[in-house]
């Protein structure tokens, strides 16, 4: 570390404290001194890519190597709707300990949360945004507290709510991560445009095709690239096409592929198909399609 720049002995230290500490949650503290030198080998690996993010942060040229252990913090315009919402999600999922992340900053935690040890607070920060923040779409990953809790194993859950926007807590054994991201889904809901007022209403996809059932035409479609129009007008033709002759309102069809999953869902005479990043497990994906094909419907007839 001391040959990675003009660092101070403080710097160093603070960091070593983080990597230390980060080991300790990852695998326990009383884990590190029960195992074998091997065992311990194999079970660090998780850690590697979140000190490789520690060391990153102390060459960057946008923060003082002197702050690596500040957590950097952001106010949205509407505060108070989303510590509301939070709480309501902290209640919804049993946890005391919830906060919410927004284009890399804290943006809001609950009252416990800020009473964990600053190093804790970090580094379940940053295991977010080293291993979840740009790679998936939520993750449920075993951590102890180096601080508070040595000796209980506890769950660090986290999931997107928007690009760019993540809620996470630390839980127990229960709820199971799709109750989670159910939960988080509905109780952030209304405080979407306040995280992106500009978001587009078609949440996390990659592509979509509108089309009337009735009179065989297209209404509307997007495509991020021509992967995404190739897969999602196969899965129309020939998965979601089925849909037209099912007279039962919101019938829905979905498939999974090796880039991107699909979804399609069908009512009087209009069928939604979007495609998403296959990152985004189906839970999410019905969730945020069913919610844009009622907006969908509620313009159509407006």
């Amino acid at each position: 570390m001391a040959g990675i720049g003009d660092l101070n002995n403080s710097t160093i230290k603070t960091g070593l404290e983080l990597i230390s500490n980060l080991i300790k949650m990852i695998i326990g503290d009383e884990n590190i001194y029960n195992k074998n030198a091997d065992r311990i080998k194999r079970e660090i690996k998780p850690c590697l890519p979140i000190i490789d993010y520690i060391l990153r942060s102390l060459t960057s040229v946008t923060i003082e190597t002197h702050l690596i252990n500040v957590i950097e913090t952001q106010s949205m315009k509407d505060n108070k709707a989303i510590n509301n919402c939070l709480c309501n999600w902290s209640e919804s999922i049993c946890s005391d300990l919830c906060w919410v992340i927004v284009d890399k900053k804290l943006c809001a935690a609950t009252k416990d949360w800020w009473e964990l040890h600053i190093s804790d607070r970090k580094l379940l920060i940053t295991i977010i945004l080293a291993n979840c923040y740009d790679q998936i779409s939520s993750a449920d990953i075993p951590i102890f507290l180096p601080h508070s809790s040595t000796k209980v194993l506890l769950r660090l859950v986290c999931c997107m709510i928007v690009q760019g926007v993540w809620t996470a807590a630390i839980c127990g054994p229960t709820p199971n991560l799709d109750d989670i991201e159910m939960s988080a889904a509905k109780s952030f809901r209304t405080v979407i445009n306040y995280f992106r007022p500009n978001y587009t209403k078609f949440e996390l996809t990659s592509g979509y095709i509108i089309v009337n059932t009735n009179l065989l035409k297209f209404m509307q479609n997007y495509y991020s690239n021509t992967d995404v129009q190739h897969g999602i007008v196969q899965f129309y033709n020939k998965i979601a096409s089925r849909l037209i002759n099912d007279d039962v309102m919101g019938s829905e069809v979905s498939c999974m592929g090796k880039n991107y999953n699909y979804y399609a869902i069908n009512s009087n005479g209009i069928t939604l198909c979007l495609a998403y990043p296959s990152k985004h497990n189906m839970v999410t994906i019905k969730y945020y399609a069913k919610q844009t094909f009622q907006q969908l419907l509620s313009d159509i007839n407006t």
